[in-house]
């Protein structure tokens, strides 16, 4: 796709007039004065649309970005959680580039202790972001990786509580291995966490990644953007981490049987399951009565990178947790239906529960209507979505697909192998225990990024 202009002077490049050598009879006569030279303007780029016609994945486009990542294509992914960690991983390899818009409102696990405690954001799913994009060749990061992914023991308190005491000491194993002045920064970002727990804070299960990342969020006067920007160069990065927002809010889920919900921890976990009519965003956690629904917006920088994108993706995970939660801020469907660049969709493979009682057409619509409703009127489908990436011959989908009724919506289906060869077996598919073939519910995230790369290159 074109890029958009660039910011041009009014300067003018002068060069000499065109002179003809046989008029000379001595070389140091060929001289031009001031008044002899002509201006010729300095070319500005201007910003064209083009269509083309190209294979996909197109392996020379591959190796193109294979071999000069840091000229890759900026693919934009609105998501959260763990789901594309695999396909971060590998993507680094194509491009570095990737810009990864998460929303800072999960409830669970390590990041819900941090925001009982603390009253912030969330971050553990920047830090799995930053650790699946971070740079494990440079010197000394792998010992990094190491100590930002372990987590203190799950089930003994007293456990959990030494061996936070010997990581802040830098006498832990994973400490110890982290070369200085490295170690030291990330122990001070660790101390200024631990000057500022609790005394009821739950170490069990904590990430200490996560408990870096809070101490230096609490240090830069809770600026998340600054922290993730810190964090990100530390770990040498090879993409931009952007949290979607900074607001400290929580997601509530309502079903179609008037039933809700608070917390994304909660999301599609009910024994008797319900459709998901809708989500939206909520202040507190533990409200006693029914909260009216909070809003937050996309800020200027993320809004440039969607609008300056060359691939849009929304990609494989949690359908409303991961997905559909980046479409509740202002401003993101503006910059979609603004940006010219593929817009790709990415179905679920398996089971997600968050898709219960959808069609994948539903899903596509639901999508389609939020970013309408944030621009304020409808618009045609091919500005906010183009295709989706899918493999039904060897995958299997959770949801019934109607691939017609989505074709006549004037997106296109790219309908190909995405199965790993480790998951692939041509003469029998994968074998179920009945003697038929049942579907991989594995997507390769090396054929992903291939495909992927080849739109946006």
């Amino acid at each position: 796709m074109a890029s958009p202009p660039t910011t041009a002077t009014n300067t003018r490049t002068k060069l000499p007039k065109r002179i003809h050598l046989d008029s000379f009879t001595d070389s140091n006569d060929l001289s031009s004065d001031d008044e002899d030279e002509v201006e010729i303007p300095k070319q500005i780029p201007v910003t064209i649309r083009l269509s083309r016609s190209l294979k996909c994945p197109d392996l020379v486009r591959v190796d193109r970005c294979q071999r000069l990542p840091e000229y890759g294509p900026k693919i934009v992914f609105f998501s959260g959680g763990s789901a594309i960690r695999d396909l971060s991983t590998v993507l680094k390899n194509y491009t570095h580039n990737s810009v990864h818009l998460i929303t800072p409102f999960d409830s669970g696990g390590s990041s819900a202790e941090i925001r009982r405690a603390l009253n912030i954001l969330s971050v553990g799913d920047l830090r799995n972001r930053l650790m699946a994009l971070s740079d494990e060749s440079a010197f000394g990061k792998p010992k990094v990786n190491l100590l930002f992914d372990f987590r203190l023991d799950t089930k003994d308190p007293a456990v959990a509580k030494a061996e936070f005491d010997a990581i802040l000491k830098g006498v832990h194993p994973f400490a110890r291995a982290v070369k200085i002045p490295m170690r030291s920064i990330l122990l001070r970002h660790m101390q200024w966490f631990a000057t500022r727990m609790p005394k009821d804070f739950d170490l069990c299960g904590a990430s200490i990644g996560n408990l870096i990342i809070t101490g230096c969020f609490l240090e830069h006067d809770q600026d998340i953007v600054t922290s993730i920007y810190l964090i990100g160069n530390l770990l040498g990065v090879k993409g931009k981490v952007r949290p979607m927002t900074g607001a400290n809010l929580h997601i509530r889920t309502i079903y179609d049987d008037g039933t809700e919900e608070v917390g994304q921890h909660l999301m599609g976990k009910r024994k008797v399951p319900a459709k998901i009519k809708k989500i939206d965003l909520v202040k507190s956690l533990h409200s006693t009565t029914r909260q009216e629904a909070s809003t937050c917006h996309l800020d200027f920088v993320s809004s440039e990178l969607v609008l300056t994108s060359d691939v849009i993706v929304f990609p494989m995970g949690s359908f409303f947790g991961s997905v559909v939660v980046n479409l509740l801020a202002k401003g993101v469907g503006q910059k979609i239906q603004q940006c010219h660049s593929p817009k790709v969709y990415v179905p679920n493979t398996g089971h997600d529960p968050e898709m219960y009682g959808y069609t994948l057409l539903e899903m596509i619509q639901l999508i389609l209507s939020l970013i309408e409703k944030d621009i304020g009127h409808p618009v045609p489908v091919t500005e906010v979505l183009n295709f989706v990436v899918m493999d039904t011959t060897y995958c299997e989908y959770c949801v019934p697909i109607d691939k017609e009724a989505i074709a006549a919506m004037g997106i296109t289906i790219i309908d190909i192998t995405l199965v790993g060869d480790a998951h692939f077996d041509e003469s029998n598919n994968v074998t179920s225990g009945g003697g038929g073939k049942r579907k991989s519910m594995t997507l390769d995230p090396t054929k992903i990024a291939e495909v992927l790369v080849t739109l946006g290159s």
